[in-house]
């Protein structure tokens, strides 16, 4: 009997080709995951997370977990950033690899670009709140930075809020700005109307939508610019400060281990006992519908999801068996024979 021990091998032009751009594919996977969180098929550790020249600089973030039931898969997200990628280099400030590997046994099944994945998942997240916890009237988003999340936010959004029209986006730089909104407004088929300042962008807005990497000294938006009945998504860490959340009626997260996460709002106001963690829900449970989602439409939520390993590795699953179905990739291997047994 053989003992050799392969693995597939996907470029990140193969993580697309087998579905890694969906974003209806990447939300159902994503709202899936969080079913299964609830139900307690899912092991979700907290990500460790290394900086090494200041806490807005460069890092590696790690999201190991593992995802029971009908998926069974265990593995990890490495994800090196560096800020400094776009301007230095023209490259994107992240870059992923997923490592897919099979419960029973420990061995791999797949090595697989992540780039595509995590960004796509961190826009379906926001996707996935939307639809439970957004009025469903919503029609007027506000987008504060022009990068690589807020198009995936956006297009979450646009697949959750069939309602949503119109578009109003700041970026401390109007030519990324330009660029972003001759892109997505027709791919989506919404008027984006460029804004000179943040508070214009989120004032009046059904949903608010920062993306940025501002750190805890200079956060920014506040109570009195968010209308009644938004929804504050919250996916770079620092954007709102504490007026602004305890202004919102309900908190939201995607997991409560997010709450030990060193400089994150959330953290800070839980040890300043602005916040009581008790009362904080988490996004599982009203998806499961075992907690109420949006209750008047005057309510505003402020919803804080940091990110989940589970989120990549059901999304980077997926890709996986339709590259498996397609015949995609590359098969490598790991040892023909084991030195040791």
């Amino acid at each position: 009997m053989s003992r050799a021990v392969t693995f597939l091998y996907l470029t990140q032009e193969q993580v697309v080709e087998c579905g890694g751009l969906d974003m209806p594919q990447t939300m159902a996977a994503v709202e899936k995951a969080f079913q299964m969180l609830d139900r307690g098929e899912c092991i979700e550790p907290q990500a460790p997370l290394i900086h090494w020249n200041g806490i807005q600089g460069r890092r590696v973030s790690m999201h190991p977990a593992y995802i029971g039931g009908d998926v069974q898969v265990v593995g990890v997200k490495w994800i090196p950033s560096n800020p400094e990628n776009p301007v230095k280099r023209n490259m994107p400030r992240a870059n992923a690899i997923i490592i897919l590997n099979d419960p029973e046994t420990g061995f791999p099944l797949a090595v697989m670009d992540g780039t595509v994945i995590s960004a796509m998942r961190t826009g379906a997240v926001v996707g996935v709140g939307a639809k439970h916890l957004a009025r469903k009237d919503a029609e007027v988003a506000g987008l504060i930075g022009a990068g690589v999340i807020n198009r995936t936010q956006l297009t979450a959004l646009h697949v959750a809020l069939k309602g949503l029209r119109k578009v109003r986006l700041f970026d401390i730089a109007p030519e990324r700005a330009r660029a972003f909104a001759d892109e997505m407004g027709p791919k989506l088929g919404l008027e984006i109307t460029l804004v000179d300042n943040a508070r214009a962008a989120v004032e009046g807005a059904d949903v608010i939508a920062p993306a940025t990497n501002v750190g805890a000294e200079d956060r920014y938006i506040q109570a009195e610019w968010v209308k009644a009945g938004a929804l504050m998504a919250n996916l770079s860490i620092n954007d709102y400060t504490f007026g602004a959340v305890l202004a919102s009626d309900r908190i939201v997260v995607d997991n409560k281990k997010q709450l030990q996460l060193p400089t994150a709002i959330l953290t800070d106001m839980v040890a300043e006992n602005l916040v009581d963690p008790d009362e904080i829900v988490e996004l599982g449970a009203v998806v499961s519908g075992n907690v109420r989602g949006r209750s008047r439409d005057d309510e505003r939520i402020f919803f804080s999801p940091l990110g989940m390993g589970i989120e990549d590795l059901i999304n980077a699953h997926r890709v996986y068996l339709e590259a498996r179905r397609r015949g995609v990739g590359q098969e490598l291997e790991l040892w023909r024979e084991p030195v040791w047994t």
